[in-house]
């Protein structure tokens, strides 16, 4: 898997269970693992991605942004791949 891809994963789960822990659960990847590709980008940005609250964890506006582009570029990525097998 891409680098990107496993962040775009991540990001996405993390974005729909509300919880590092959760969406590790789901994806069977430690939490910290998770915590730490997120955090990278966050970084990288110099923008969080998420509001970090005792009872869970909530998008920011630039979250948001990303998860709604995140969601187009699956889309766009599953239609690339339908082709490519096509080409086979």
């Amino acid at each position: 898997m891409f680098a990107f891809s496993r962040f775009l994963l991540y990001f996405t789960e993390v974005a729909r269970q509300g919880s590092f822990r959760k969406a590790s659960e789901a994806l069977h990847v430690s939490a910290s693992s998770i915590d730490r590709q997120i955090l990278r980008v966050e970084q990288e940005l110099a923008m969080p991605l998420f509001e970090r609250h005792p009872t869970g964890l909530r998008l920011t506006a630039a979250g948001e942004l990303l998860l709604h582009a995140a969601n187009n570029w699956k889309k766009d990525f599953t239609r690339v791949c339908e082709q490519l097998d096509d080409l086979r």
